[in-house]
Formats: C-alpha cells, sequence, structure tokens
C-alpha cells in the first residue's frame, strides 16, 4: 500500500483542525470570559463608535466593558466579520477558529523551516491541533491565537534570515518585520521576539556593521510603522497624536499597576505543570452540565516537559534556536505584575510542540504511542473544551487536579 502524500495529510490535518474549531462554535449564544471586553469592542469597531477607543468611556452594555488596553488588530478583523455576516456569536468566532487553523500551518512551516523533514513538521503541527488550550482559544474572541499566530510567522522568517544565502537575506528580513508588525498590533506580549532577535543577530551585526541599517528598517521601523497603522481608525474617528501618547500611559498604568485578582488566575511557573486552568463558561441543565474549561492537552503540557529535560540534556545544539525562542516567550511572564491566565502560554506552547516533535523523531518507538494517548486525551476533554452536556454523576473523572476544580 503506498504512503499518503505528507501534502494530503497536511490538507487533511488543517481539515479537520477547522472542523473541531467550528463544530457548535456558536454555543452559547452569549459572551464568554473577555468576550465581554473585545465582543463589545469589535462590535463598535464595525459600527464606527469613537468611544470604543476610550479608556474612560462608560460600558456599552451591563457588565462588560471596552477593550482599549491590548491594540486593535485582532478586534478590527473581528468586527469585519460581525460587519460581513451579522451581529451574533458565530461571526464574533469565526476569525478565532480561523486563525487558529492558520497557526497550525503556521508551526508547520517553523518546524519544516528548522528541520527540513516534513514528517517531523507535521506531527509538531499535529500536536498542536490536538490541545485543549488551543482549541478553546480558537473558538473563543479574543486576541491570543491572533498574537500566537503571528509570532509563530515570525519566528519563521527570522530563522530564515539567521540562515539564509544572502540574495534571500533583505526579503525574509522584511517578512519577519511585517509578521512581528501584526504581531505588536494584537498584543504587546510580542515584544518577548525582540531579545530572541537581539540574541542570534548579534554577532552578525558585530561581523558586519553595515547590516545595522537593514535591520534598523525591518526590525524596527516596519514594525512601528504596522503598530501605528493598525490605529487608523483611531484617528480616523478624531483622535490625534496627544490622545494616542495619553492612551498609552493608561495601557503602561494599567498593564504595571494592576492589582486586582480572579478566581482562575495562575502564576506563570504553574503554566507548564498544568495547575489552574481556567473556566470560561457554565450551564447547568436538569441531569447534565456544560463546560467551557480552558484546560490544556496533559500529554502535550507533562509529555513536554519531559522532551524539554531531553532536548536540554541530549539535543541541545540543534535545537538551540527552538528552546531560546520558547523560553523567551515563556520566562517573561514569570515576572509580570499583573494577574495571569494560563491562555497566556499559547505561544510558548507552541513552541513546545516542536520541542516535542523533535524528541519523538529521534526515539521513534515512542510517536505511535504519544499520538494514539494525544488524541485519546483530545477526544476525553472535547466535551468540557466545547461545553457539550455531560451527566452531573460523570464530571468527576474530567477533573484529575483538585487545583482544576
Amino acid at each position: 500500500m503506498k504512503k499518503i502524500n505528507k501534502n494530503y495529510l497536511l490538507l487533511i490535518l488543517l481539515l479537520l483542525t477547522l472542523i473541531f474549531r467550528l463544530l457548535r462554535v456558536s454555543t452559547p449564544n452569549r459572551y464568554i470570559f473577555d468576550e465581554v471586553y473585545h465582543t463589545v469592542t469589535a462590535r463598535g469597531y464595525s459600527q464606527g463608535i469613537k468611544e470604543a477607543y476610550n479608556p474612560f468611556s462608560k460600558s456599552p452594555e451591563p457588565n462588560t466593558a471596552y477593550d482599549w488596553l491590548h491594540p486593535p488588530l485582532a478586534k478590527l478583523i473581528q468586527a469585519t466579520s460581525i460587519k460581513a455576516l451579522g451581529d451574533n456569536s458565530f461571526s464574533w468566532r469565526l476569525p478565532s477558529a480561523i486563525f487558529g487553523t492558520l497557526s497550525v500551518f503556521a508551526l508547520y512551516y517553523l518546524g519544516l523551516t528548522i528541520f527540513k523533514k516534513k514528517s517531523t513538521a507535521l506531527l509538531a503541527a499535529t500536536l498542536l491541533s490536538l490541545d485543549g488550550l488551543h482549541l478553546t482559544m480558537s473558538r473563543v474572541t479574543m486576541n491570543d491565537v491572533f498574537v500566537t499566530t503571528f509570532i509563530i510567522f515570525a519566528l519563521t522568517f527570522f530563522y530564515k534570515v539567521i540562515s539564509s544565502k544572502l540574495s534571500d537575506y533583505r526579503k525574509n528580513l522584511f517578512l519577519t518585520g511585517l509578521f512581528t508588525g501584526l504581531a505588536l498590533a494584537t498584543k504587546w506580549s510580542a515584544l518577548f521576539l525582540f531579545p530572541i532577535y537581539s540574541i542570534f543577530l548579534l554577532k552578525k551585526i558585530l561581523k558586519k556593521p553595515k547590516k545595522i541599517i537593514y535591520l534598523l528598517i525591518f526590525l524596527l521601523i516596519l514594525p512601528l510603522t504596522i503598530y501605528l497603522l493598525s490605529y487608523s481608525q483611531y484617528f480616523l474617528l478624531g483622535y490625534t497624536l496627544k490622545d494616542f501618547y495619553a492612551l498609552h500611559q493608561q495601557i503602561y498604568w494599567y498593564q504595571t499597576g494592576l492589582t486586582a485578582t480572579h478566581d482562575y488566575q495562575a502564576p506563570a511557573w504553574q503554566w507548564p505543570l498544568l495547575i489552574k486552568p481556567v473556566w470560561f463558561h457554565v450551564e447547568y441543565q436538569a441531569t447534565k452540565i456544560a463546560n467551557i474549561y480552558n484546560l490544556g492537552n496533559p500529554v502535550i503540557f507533562w509529555g513536554g516537559l519531559l522532551a524539554l529535560f531531553y532536548t536540554l540534556t541530549h539535543s541541545l545544539k540543534k535545537n538551540t534556536y527552538i528552546l531560546i525562542s520558547y523560553f523567551f516567550l515563556f520566562s517573561p511572564w514569570l515576572f509580570s505584575p499583573r494577574i495571569l491566565f494560563l491562555h497566556h502560554y499559547l505561544p510558548a506552547l507552541s513552541l513546545l510542540c516542536l520541542v516535542i516533535a523533535n524528541a519523538l523523531d529521534i526515539n521513534k518507538k515512542l510517536i505511535k504511542p504519544f499520538l494514539f494517548l494525544t488524541l485519546f486525551i483530545f477526544i476525553f476533554f472535547y466535551p468540557i473544551n466545547t461545553a457539550i452536556p455531560i451527566p452531573n454523576n460523570l464530571l468527576k473523572f474530567w477533573f484529575w487536579l483538585p487545583t482544576w476544580k
């Protein structure tokens, strides 16, 4: 029997990824978790409401608020969906499902670029597709899956920058800057990319100082220009550069001075251990209960820790880029002064899937059992990731740790 072409396998994977993210995505037909900020803001953008950008504006609906804390790109994409498909829960969440699928492709492309092996890249993409955290964030109107997608593409083209021939240098540098700018225009956490760039470019700059002009243009000016352009509607609605500066003062003060607490907050050191997932939604029925629980796949999270240890002790040299990228997308959160949640781990988790895929590629006998277990757990947890009602008396089987309740 002929083996299936890996390009077809990728297409099948992407199709299944999209299907699982779209199934019942409109349920519930109300706001869940931070949709009380992001959805009402995207709606405001779609209607050209000036107050949607104002940090001092009143809540547009009870128990909601406009999200001025993050840059507008993801919400503008969501607003486009609302404008095109109407104001409903499907249109709110459709862009996240699309970008969730696109991020799986992006990780495949990054894996292929680094490892030059379709099988390893496909394995990493499959693992990301089968993670519950990624699944849930691809079904909610928030910005994390968008910034994750842009970050993965930025890391892909940056790897080409540091490993490509001179003829491709400027093109890949431009694409790195482009996706860096798109990531920054989505969420400030994209700033974590710059330490990664600095580590790998410092040696090149010292050898060829003239190259610094290209770096300034493509990795600083271009991203900042894209960031500024993402606020085009803001300026068209009548805001000034003075307002823009004041807005960013408010964003900085909020990010560094937030003292609020939340029942499901989790410091960054807990994320890889999967100690505290987030309860997004619950619906109590007569004999059943429906949950959206932002819980990652334990096989990927805990298996990823073993893969990290293995890579650090057995395959460090070949995986330097991935490991440095992973740690710089994760470790800055350890020092964050504000409350944090598990979903902030999503960009780093994507890199962890690459670490696992490479470790499995070295130990090929483990690939099939690891994949089977990952798929089984994905299917097992799918109901509580996606609000499928389950009998009340069975719910206990999904809560493995006391901290998950």
